[in-house]
């Protein structure tokens, strides 16, 4: 009876991961979010959508949505009319809600920048992937607790801080300077429960870097911090659904 209990539970505080890769890409960052989804408590449960196959009525009954990073680049969106469509009812959904929490992951920052007509600017450099950044934050708060970690870098699209729909929208809490570039890595709504991250929280573990490339202290302080940083977020969805 009491799993029976605890599954009805979790099916009433479920949360909507939107898968933004393309089918067949290989990656275990999807899976790697559920993992850490179902892993946090038992009342909380994960539903993957494919961004080909959402529409909006899926989110009315999520406690909370993530929208995950991709293999694509909203930059392209500019000039790929037909990919841009294929992501009209997300960006309907960022722009609407206004109780739903919402966690936008590197794709999802820009899909979120996107959405309220900012810039979303594109690196004349590699693709940063695989890569370790320390961030300072303004200021610390319920999702993110530190004031300086370690983060999961790996795009190529970012969003400038000085872009002025984002400073009228959002309040920037973290940015790098990564190649010569500005590039906000943390910003949240000013009054919708939208928090956005460029950076990976669902980082690799530690036999997918190379055996002596990276200080595996700073891999697996990264990994918990990032497992923290969707844990906090699933917490705050689970308390504003079920202490209104």
């Amino acid at each position: 009876m009491e799993e029976i209990e605890n599954e009805n539970k979790a099916k009433e505080n479920q949360i909507l991961l939107i898968d933004n890769y393309s089918y067949g890409y290989p990656t275990d960052r999807i899976k790697r979010i559920e993992t850490i989804i179902n892993d946090c408590m038992t009342d909380v449960s994960s539903r993957v959508v494919h961004y080909s196959q959402f529409n909006y009525e899926l989110a009315r009954n999520s406690i909370g949505i993530i929208l995950s990073g991709s293999n694509l680049n909203v930059s392209s969106f500019y000039y790929n009319f037909k990919l841009k469509k294929q992501f009209d009812e997300i960006m309907k959904l960022i722009r609407t809600t206004e109780e739903t929490p919402v966690l936008a992951i590197c794709f999802g920052i820009h899909l979120v920048a996107y959405a309220y007509d900012a810039q979303v600017c594109r690196m004349r450099i590699p693709d940063l992937g695989g890569k370790f950044i320390f961030l300072v934050l303004n200021e610390t708060d319920f999702l993110i607790n530190h004031k300086n970690i370690p983060v999961d870098v790996h795009h190529l699209d970012f969003v400038n801080p000085n872009d002025c729909k984002i400073q009228n929208s959002f309040d920037i809490k973290s940015i790098s300077r990564t190649k010569g570039y500005r590039i906000i890595q943390y910003m949240t709504h000013k009054t919708k429960p939208i928090y956005s991250i460029q950076f990976h929280p669902e980082t690799h573990n530690t036999l997918y870097f190379h055996s002596g490339l990276f200080d595996e202290r700073i891999i697996d302080k990264t990994r918990v911090i990032g497992k923290e940083i969707i844990e906090n977020f699933l917490w705050m969805c689970y308390y504003k659904k079920n202490h209104k």
